[in-house]
């Protein structure tokens, strides 16, 4: 007689034999160690070792000197605290951490960082992918993710993507003294759907710690040793400027055009502090918007993938009345951003998707081409759920709809799918669109609607 249980068994380890056998696969485990530098994290550090805390085999916390309660937190969560007395390097505390660490990969972020649970739950199945392709682990000692920064609000206010996640080898290490880079040798995985929320760019957050007063210092002596370097220079106009003030920003876009002059070579990611700043300051100058235009189609060679610049180019034309160059770039921008298979690297478009639509409103009345010009569905859907009282994005997708020929029942289904029409709120919001831009019959039904509504309430 077969026992079925035992038979099952044998047969199912067999196929895992033949798998594992065919594959070639490496078929260590993935330990990953996370590692930080911190001082006076006592707000933060919970956040910080939470999301990684059933993804590590280890949770390595460096103190540089904190005289609050971050050193008890970590402990308490059970991270493995080393002390490490600062020296003004950003590097060499991060490699103390990194020399630390016992796994086969490290994720290093800071204490004003982390990840999404289910980005991190997403991380691990990459890792053992990697880790199962000889391969793959052998071109591949990095990940990249989307680094996302966000405001006081909790809101993304910027895009752009950052190696966090390396394999364990002891020649990938960081340089420079403040805004370190790893040094890598191989080439980084793709994962821009993995995502590192920063909290520490909040304007509130940047001022209260000290940090700006910090970096300032710091890479002023960095420049003292290298007055030539673009990369310190740029930097440092960064950490001026917020300081918010007209003298601040003047002198950050002193040493900004400075760094832009250089013939020596500057990383692109912090080529791209200068071309923003720049950007957006000139375009919204009367006297320079042809710079702002010029500084963009310079920004686009350099940083193509960066659709702010299609933005502020077209921004800037249409200022000067060249409506068929600002639709060419805003039909750009709206291709990439809504239908882009990742999110494009933007620190304007991701806060504020409904500026999109009033450029392209405004090129398409230069060109008195609006119905033709503007994709309203895909507006409607993408930019009204940033914000259901958009009254400019609303309105004239309501003019489209009925120029289209459909009935006030038509239109009001479609707009069911981002309106609640049992929400007087939401319906008065659609009545006041209507009227002001000449729906009036429609607006009247509707705010009938709404009578009936709190009636019955």
């Amino acid at each position: 007689m077969f026992d079925r249980r035992r038979v099952q068994k044998v047969m199912s380890k067999s196929k895992k034999k033949a798998k594992k056998k065919n594959t070639g696969a490496h078929q260590a485990s993935v330990r990953l160690s996370q590692c930080m530098i911190v001082k006076n994290e006592e707000k933060n550090i919970e956040t910080a070792l939470k999301w990684a805390k059933d993804i590590a085999c280890e949770q390595i916390v460096v103190d540089t000197g904190s005289t609050d309660r971050t050193v008890e937190l970590a402990e308490k969560m059970g991270a493995k605290v080393y002390h490490f007395e600062w020296i003004n390097d950003f590097s060499a505390a991060k490699n103390f951490a990194m020399d630390k660490a016992k796994g086969n990969w490290i994720a290093i972020l800071d204490a004003d960082e982390y990840m999404p649970e289910e980005d991190a739950k997403e991380l691990m199945k990459l890792l053992k992918n990697i880790q199962g392709n000889r391969q793959h682990l052998k071109e591949y000692d990095s990940i990249s993710c989307s680094w996302v920064h966000l405001d006081d609000a909790g809101k993304a206010f910027s895009v752009i993507t950052q190696q966090r996640v390396f394999q364990n080898h002891p020649d990938l290490r960081y340089e420079g003294t403040i805004h370190e880079t790893i040094m890598l040798k191989n080439k980084h995985y793709n994962a821009e759907n993995l995502r590192i929320m920063h909290t520490g760019y909040a304007q509130t957050v940047y001022n209260a710690a000290g940090k700006r007063e910090r970096n300032i210092k710091l890479l002023e002596l960095e420049l003292e040793r290298d007055p030539t370097n673009p990369n310190t220079m740029l930097y440092l106009a960064d950490s001026i400027k917020a300081a918010g003030t007209e003298e601040a920003r003047a002198e950050a876009e002193s040493l900004y055009l400075q760094a832009l002059e250089s013939k020596l070579p500057a990383k692109p990611e912090i080529k791209r502090l200068a071309y923003d700043f720049l950007v957006s300051r000139f375009s919204k100058d009367s006297e320079k918007t042809t710079e702002a235009i010029e500084l963009c189609t310079k920004a686009l060679t350099e940083l193509p993938e960066n659709i702010d610049y299609h933005y502020y180019r077209a921004y800037s034309n249409n200022k000067l009345g060249n409506f068929n160059k600002a639709l060419e770039d805003l039909q750009k921008c709206e291709q990439l951003f809504i239908s882009a298979a990742s999110v494009p690297e933007t620190r304007v478009l991701m806060p504020y998707p409904t500026l999109l639509y009033y450029q392209l409103s405004a090129a398409a009345k230069g060109l008195n081409d609006e119905q033709s010009s503007i994709n309203y569905k895909a507006i409607l859907n993408t930019m009204l759920n940033e914000g259901k009282d958009q009254s400019k994005v609303l309105g004239p997708y309501l003019v489209a709809l009925f120029q289209e020929g459909k009935t006030g029942t038509e239109v009001f289904e479609a707009l069911s799918d981002v309106y609640d029409i049992n929400n007087p709120h939401d319906l008065m919001l659609i009545a006041r669109a209507a009227k002001d831009y000449g729906a009036i019959s429609f607006a009247q039904k509707i705010m009938e609607m709404i009578g009936e509504k709190l009636e019955q309430q």
